[in-house]
């Protein structure tokens, strides 16, 4: 018997494909997963505010996992229904610039249209404890 994925499943899945790539550090393998103009959205409490697209959002993404010094990316669950919106729930973990440990649970919405990533948008973060991590009291 064959298995036919749904869209929500293909979508879950490419969603679970980032964060293992995230995890192992890899950014820079990121970029055959979203869509050319993609935006990602921070809020204005991040330590790295703001919303940009594309090239710049590589940028942004990759700003933020430095001064932060996030080095693991935990899947708690990956929720897809319907043909566009994934939710993925995470831990995120890294070593802040004073050389303390930190870890918070992360929650973020995907747009996802023909099988690329085309908006990704945080709904939480614990705000205070990336900007500790980052060195901005």
């Amino acid at each position: 018997m064959s298995t036919v994925l749904s869209i929500a499943d293909r979508n879950r899945e490419l969603v679970r494909a980032i964060y293992e790539i995230a995890d192992r550090g890899a950014l820079d393998e990121l970029g055959s997963y979203f869509s050319e103009g993609y935006t990602v959205s921070q809020p204005d409490g991040s330590p790295v505010p703001g919303e940009w697209s594309g090239s710049e959002a590589d940028a942004a993404l990759g700003k933020l996992f430095k001064i932060c010094g996030i080095q693991k990316v935990t899947v708690r669950e990956i929720l897809a229904d319907g043909p566009h919106r994934v939710v993925g729930l995470v831990d995120a973990e890294g070593v802040a610039q004073d050389g303390s440990a930190w870890t918070t649970p992360v929650a973020e919405v995907f747009w996802i249209e023909d099988g690329k990533i085309t908006n990704v948008r945080p709904f939480y973060w614990d705000l205070v404890e990336l900007r500790r991590a980052a060195g901005i009291v």
